[in-house]
């Protein structure tokens, strides 16, 4: 006989399974396109991969501080959802999208004015113009971007993540297209270099949010929530209330992203062949993360599905089964990287000065994996709870007082060199991994004492 205790463990993990595997088959399409950029821009040399790199770096860290604003529509429709509130996830679907198209504005702004950091920071000239071109190439897709997250997190937030995966699935092969026709020119397109990428990237965004919306639109899935009801004007109280809760949120990932961007170009400073060593050992850790990420994302569904229920048990519960799912992922990844650091590197590169930095930082990166995994279980599950303000402080002082101040001092005045800026990077994660575990165990131990009768 089956114990009762067993079954809702079954339970918990096919139902992070159910939501979580979609997600893992679409994050892995999205980084397949980075991963191919990656290794399409190194047969072109160091230089074009650096500008892919660096320019890369930054917009993921201004990217994801506009999506972290817009994740705060995850755990808040999530909470519709639990709660039986279908209307409200329609209203605030359609704020989120007026959010979106402000977001955008800024971020484009700020994608096209990097030359003079680039200059301050000390990136080699030639690399610092490659960077430039993929962002000002790459700013014109910000719109549709930000348009089709939004509509992920309404889908993730129902538990609908199929025609999530569906839609990256059926457009990463023609974003890698779009990069190689643009990066080396080919039907009638002209040979762009690493700007290239920027440019097929930025094609792509749109045609994933007309797949989704289009999906959306057509689907008797949806119709209960009347997503497309009208044109309705800017609910400024509902648009304020997914920036409060999703600011810290987005504030915290551009804190930990822009810490790698920060190593990005710190180790710019150690030349071409440290940059595209760090981008093949980042891009590989990237790939072995999606699986983590995967299921903190469904973290962030049930949480808040479970909250919306009022059954602070389960979120307790699941919270816990998900610690343990990502670290067993994470785990597998880091055996896996240290054994086959020498295959997985000739894969990209065989050029030997590159080829020298990077098994270092795969040795290095085995340990990053490992924390990395349990940090955003953690910070997955706390935002299904929407507690973000405290994970955005703690994240503030240990990612840039510990991880960059560490990483730079390794850097720059040991002989560690791009090797210790990883070691700054990891524990940076691990300590991230504690105090975020920390807090999801204080809080949910304080909301179930709360709820107890009191004798």
């Amino acid at each position: 006989m089956t114990s009762p205790w067993l079954a809702q463990l079954r339970a918990d993990l096919r139902s992070l399974v159910t939501v979580g595997a979609p997600l893992i088959i679409n994050n892995l399409a999205s980084i397949g396109v980075g991963v191919a950029d990656t290794m399409m821009a190194a047969r072109l040399g160091s230089v074009q991969l650096a500008g892919v790199a660096i320019g890369n770096g930054v917009w993921i860290a201004l990217f994801l501080l506009g999506l972290g604003t817009l994740m705060a529509l995850g755990p808040t429709v999530a909470q519709h959802f639990g709660a039986g509130r279908d209307a409200e996830i329609g209203h605030d679907t359609r704020q989120g999208l007026w959010l979106a198209a402000l977001i955008s504005l800024l971020v484009m702004t700020a994608m096209r004015h990097m030359a003079p950091l680039f200059v301050v920071v000390g990136i080699e000239h030639e690399v610092a113009v490659l960077a430039q071109g993929y962002l000002d190439f790459l700013s014109w897709g910000v719109p549709g971007a930000y348009g089709y997250h939004t509509l992920k997190q309404m889908n993730e937030g129902v538990g609908r993540t199929v025609p999530v995966m569906t839609v990256v699935t059926a457009v990463s092969p023609l974003n890698v297209l779009l990069n190689y026709l643009f990066l080396f020119g080919g039907l009638g397109m002209p040979a762009l270099g690493a700007p290239g990428c920027g440019l097929g990237s930025a094609l792509s965004f749109w045609v994933m949010l007309a797949l989704l919306g289009g999906h959306t639109l057509a689907s008797p899935h949806y119709q209960r929530f009347n997503l497309w009801q009208g044109l309705e004007a800017p609910d400024y109280v509902a648009i304020k209330r997914l920036v409060a809760l999703g600011l810290p949120i987005g504030v915290s990932l551009f804190l930990q992203s822009g810490l790698f961007t920060a190593v990005a170009m710190l180790m710019g400073t150690l030349g071409s062949a440290a940059v595209a060593a760090h981008q093949i050992a980042l891009n590989y850790c990237g790939i072995v993360f999606m699986a983590p990420l995967g299921f903190a994302m469904a973290l962030t569904v049930r949480v808040g599905q479970a909250v919306g229920r009022r059954d602070l048990v389960a979120v307790r519960r699941l919270g816990y089964t998900g610690f343990v799912l990502c670290g067993v992922c994470t785990t597998t990844a880091a055996l896996s990287t240290w054994l086959f650091a020498p295959r997985i590197i000739a894969l990209y590169t065989t050029d030997a000065s590159v080829v020298a930095i990077a098994l270092t930082l795969f040795k290095v990166g085995a340990a990053l994996q490992m924390a990395d995994g349990l940090q955003v279980a953690a910070a997955f599950a706390l935002r299904g709870m929407k507690d973000t303000r405290v994970p955005l402080v703690l994240n503030a002082l240990n990612y840039w007082g510990v991880g960059f101040t560490l990483a730079y001092a390794l850097g720059r005045y040991s002989d560690a060199g791009a090797a210790g800026i990883w070691v700054g990077l990891t524990t940076a994660l691990w300590v991230a991994s504690f105090l975020l575990i920390g807090r999801f165990v204080l809080l949910t131990r304080r909301l179930l004492q709360a709820r107890q009768p009191h004798r």
